[in-house]
């Protein structure tokens, strides 16, 4: 890969009802430097016109899916570099859009993502995944990484990322997929001897604080994708290792810290377990389980009952 500073950038944000997020982001934005797309999934609040007020170019998507509306949207920008950002992931600044689309400019990386930060005064269960996953130094890696970071070789994360579109186009784009588009086309780009790069100075605002029954529905998702994609298992192995990395780490900080939550801490725990889980089951025996007790268990109801998008 060659060192090209005069690739062209385009930012992605799909919207739905973002009205109380979008202004924060698109203040911080120079659009000078940065064309931006808002795809929008047919909001009821001002959404649209605040995107208007921007000057953003604006997409209606009707049918939303976490890869084909990406997929979408970077092909109606067609710029070089495709930065793409949920709309409650508050970039700090310019500045950390620029870090992060540096390595695929200077040729060292085809994917990029940024560092994610929880938010003020946000709790243990929020703040701790965040600062694990997303850990103060940078990092680049390839396929080579596989033996000592296992699962952790592909992660990467669209609530703030970049690719190059032209490697991207290379493994077909983003796929029609439930969910976790971002680690597949990740997979994908490495497979062929591309990079990732972690840039821990281009820096969003971004955690939430789930339920439980929230938490079970979203590691459904994540573990339906591993059970209905099985190359990802033999490539990477289980992701029980980093998981039960984590689980250890966070236990130590609860007792350490707050004793009292300890129970519910366990309980949460289990919940994602349980969620990851089925949700593997689901995946690799899905053809025999009807869309409705699918849709049930899933964070993402609308997939279950839309179909297949089109992106023409």
């Amino acid at each position: 890969m060659s060192n090209n500073t005069q690739l062209s950038v385009g930012l992605v944000i799909p919207t739905f009802n973002a009205e109380k997020h979008l202004k924060k982001n698109l203040k911080v934005i120079d659009q000078e430097q940065n064309q931006v797309l808002v795809i929008d999934s047919n909001s009821s609040d001002r959404t649209v016109e605040i995107a208007k007020e921007y000057k953003c170019k604006i997409a209606t998507e009707n049918n939303f899916n976490h890869g084909l509306t990406r997929e979408k949207a970077r092909k109606i920008l067609n710029t070089d570099i495709v930065v793409f950002i949920t709309q409650d992931a508050y970039i700090e600044s310019q500045e950390s859009i620029n870090r992060l689309v540096k390595p695929i400019k200077e040729g060292k990386a085809s994917i990029t993502y940024g560092r994610q930060i929880p938010r003020k005064n946000s709790s243990i269960f929020e703040y701790f995944p965040v600062n694990f996953n997303y850990p103060e130094h940078s990092n680049t890696r390839s396929i080579e990484n596989l033996s000592k970071d296992g699962v952790y070789t592909f992660f990467c994360s669209n609530n703030f990322g970049a690719y190059l579109n032209k490697d991207l186009n290379e493994v077909g784009g983003f796929e029609y997929i439930l969910t976790g588009e971002d680690y597949v086309a990740c997979t994908h780009l490495l497979l062929t001897g591309k990079k990732v790069a972690y840039v821990s100075k281009a820096i969003v605002e971004h955690s939430h604080n789930f339920s439980l029954s929230e938490n079970f529905r979203r590691y459904f998702d994540t573990g339906f994708i591993r059970g209905e994609r099985p190359y990802l298992q033999e490539l990477a192995g289980k992701a029980d290792g980093r998981g039960a990395k984590l689980t250890k780490l966070f236990f130590k900080k609860i007792i350490k810290e707050k004793p009292h939550l300890i129970f519910y801490a366990f309980i949460e725990t289990v919940v994602k377990f349980l969620g990851f889980k089925v949700g593997s089951f689901f995946g690799f025996y899905g053809s025999n389980f009807s869309s409705e007790v699918k849709m049930f268990l899933s964070n993402q109801k609308y997939f279950w009952k839309n179909k297949k998008p089109s992106i023409n």
